[in-house]
Order: structure tokens, then C-alpha cells, then sequence
């Protein structure tokens, strides 16, 4: 099947070059699967992920066979967000496999996305309370939801869907992200929007597999030139989860 869909997919880069707005690739690779029998295909396929009062939707680009998962790009070249969306669309959907193809570049620039991951070993977590302390009530409802999120869907997702449905669960953007006054000494530098349990405790949502140390350092300089107090920070690595808090002032 893989083969049939690269061959169609090189014919269209070959006829059209590599100058298309992507949508129109997508069009084109569509209609020309269905016409070798690759069949059914499905255009922009829903994909709904939902806790509690939490819902994201995301589309797929084209979905063949009801098992073949193609995302098209026109990108300079391929990313590790290209990679980490496609295969964020894999888990969610429990599929294994997945085509990624690039059309921008002078020849197609392309890669196979594959996990065998399943949502019960995606449930398989380690948490960590490393210095973790809980300050408010905030931080505990935080702790609960971002625990009760993995149980749900499992680990592995993309950073972003988890930090959007915290901030959700939290009472939504208006309430928890707000400018936060940046100082240099007593002069302010600007503002930067930080997400907040309350006035003096920020949460940070982060997907650090290196460099862990290093990324806790800086964030500790970005809380000593605040005004705030304190982090909590969640880290998802992987299966690993680490539950912190960084004092302003302290490491």
C-alpha cells in the first residue's frame, strides 16, 4: 500500500513541480488514489479528543484504506514538529503507520511514521514528585488534573494538547495566562505571558527527554526576574513524569 501511495506521490510532484499550495497536493494525491483502487479515501478525517469539559479537534490530511495515515507538507524541509504531529495523530487514533511527505523541496522529501505503542502501554507512568511541594490548593487541583489527564489518554501526546486542557481544567486562558512583569534589577524589562495558578505561583507543562537539568535552570532564571514566587513544573518525559516546584531565589 505504501508503495502505491509513493508512487502516486512522486507522478505529482513530477507533473506539478514543487511550487502547489499544499492543499492542492492533498486534492491531487487524493483523487489519483482513489483512481488506483486505494480505496476509500478520506480527506481532512476528524480526529476528537476530549476529558471531562476538554475538547480539541484535530484533521488529518488523508486517510487511505482505513489504515494508511498520509500528512503532506510544503516546508523547507521536514521538521521534528512535522514528525511529533504525525505521530501524535497515529496514538490518537491507535493506527500504527503513517507516510510523511514533504513537496517543497527540488525532489519529495519523505519519511515512514510508525509506533507500536498502545494506549495500555501509554498508561504505563512513572510519576516523580522531585521537590514538589504543594503550596496552594491551585497546585494540588493541577497535580489531580494533569494525573487524571494520563490515566485518560496516556503519555507520549503532544506537550501542547495536555498544557491546553490544563489550562482548561484551571478555568481557561482568560483566567490563568496573564503578562508577568519581567525586572532587571528594579528596572522592568516588559511583560510575558505565563500561565498562573494565582498571583505568586506559575505552572509550567513541558516534554523535556534532554536536558531536563539544563531547561530547570533557565526556568529558575526566568522566575528570579519575576515577582512571583514560585513554578510548578510538570515535566513529560515519556513515561517518566516529574512533578517539581522551583522557590524564587533558590538553585
Amino acid at each position: 500500500m505504501d508503495r502505491k501511495v509513493m508512487r502516486v506521490v512522486f507522478d505529482v510532484h513530477n507533473e506539478f513541480g514543487r511550487l502547489l499550495d499544499e492543499v492542492l497536493y492533498k486534492n491531487e494525491i487524493a483523487a489519483r488514489c482513489a483512481g488506483v483502487g486505494l480505496l476509500p479515501v478520506e480527506r481532512e478525517v476528524r480526529i476528537c479528543v476530549s476529558h471531562q469539559t476538554f475538547t480539541k479537534v484535530y484533521a488529518m490530511d488523508v486517510l487511505l484504506c482505513n489504515g494508511l495515515m498520509l500528512e503532506a507538507k510544503v516546508a523547507e524541509q521536514l521538521a521534528a514538529a512535522h514528525r511529533n504531529q504525525a505521530l501524535h495523530y497515529l496514538l490518537l487514533t491507535g493506527m500504527n503507520h503513517g507516510r510523511l511527505v514533504n513537496f517543497r523541496a527540488s525532489r519529495v522529501d519523505h519519511e515512514f511514521v510508525s509506533t507500536r505503542l498502545t494506549p495500555e502501554a501509554r498508561r504505563r507512568i512513572t510519576v516523580v514528585y522531585r521537590e514538589w511541594l504543594e503550596l496552594n490548593a491551585e497546585s494540588g487541583t493541577a497535580k489531580a488534573s494533569m494525573l487524571a489527564m494520563l490515566q485518560d489518554w496516556g503519555a507520549f501526546l503532544d506537550v501542547n494538547l495536555y498544557r491546553e486542557a490544563l489550562i482548561h481544567l484551571l478555568g481557561g486562558a482568560a483566567m490563568v495566562t496573564a503578562p508577568v512583569e519581567i525586572f532587571s534589577g528594579p528596572r522592568v524589562v516588559g511583560t510575558q505571558s505565563l500561565n498562573l495558578l494565582n498571583k505568586s505561583t506559575a505552572v509550567a507543562v513541558t516534554s523535556a527527554v534532554q536536558g531536563v537539568e539544563g531547561l530547570r535552570e533557565h526556568m529558575q532564571r526566568l522566575l528570579n526576574h519575576t515577582r512571583l514566587e514560585a513554578i510548578q513544573w510538570i515535566n513529560l518525559n515519556r513515561h517518566l513524569v516529574e512533578f517539581r516546584t522551583l522557590h524564587k531565589g533558590s538553585g
